[in-house]
């Protein structure tokens, strides 16, 4: 039997990294427009972080031999703390503590705070898009009037950083 190369995921890291920006940038416009719709949009957005990091540790190593239950377990509770956290801030604003447009700027940074350390402890792609997901909520935070002309840099050295990681990996993975 023929002894084949396993392909690099590349393409999966950079679609799974690309779509995670452009689902928080999505987010940052409509927190900007509609700051109450905002809350709503980060805490259905949580889960399809979530979804979308577990399929990509999975699709990375789906191929070797033995994948470990316990290094899923793991990941799973890290999803599941953040899940967590966000139904903690729900029933913040349910209560009335917090106002939806800061629940929304609070989901976004628990949101940022968990890509973040995924990318330290499952996969390192998800380093830059944590701080990319942190700038967005400073921009929001503290410079709404000038959102757009910081975001869309931000937004696009992000993208830029991660091709040209992704880029970088996949050329030494095939030498």
């Amino acid at each position: 039997m023929e002894n084949k190369k396993t392909k690099h995921p590349w393409a999966a890291r950079l679609g799974v990294a690309t779509s995670m920006l452009a689902l928080a940038f999505l987010g940052v416009i409509l927190t900007d427009i509609k700051s109450s719709g905002g809350w709503e949009y980060w805490k259905w957005t949580v889960p399809i972080y979530a979804l979308l990091a577990i399929w990509l540790s999975w699709y990375i190593r789906r191929t070797k031999e033995t994948v470990s239950p316990i290094t899923l377990g793991h990941e799973l509770l890290h999803w599941a703390g953040l899940l967590a956290a966000v139904y903690l801030v729900s029933v913040y604003v349910n209560i009335g503590l917090l106002s939806r447009s800061l629940a929304g700027l609070f989901v976004l940074t628990l949101l940022a705070l968990a890509v973040f350390i995924a990318g330290v402890y499952i996969e390192s792609t998800f380093l830059l898009v944590g701080l990319v997901l942190g700038a967005f909520a400073a921009i929001v935070a503290v410079a709404v009037q000038y959102f757009y002309a910081f975001s869309i840099p931000v937004l696009l050295i992000g993208i830029l950083i991660i091709s040209l990681m992704v880029w970088h990996s996949h050329r030494k993975h095939s030498e």
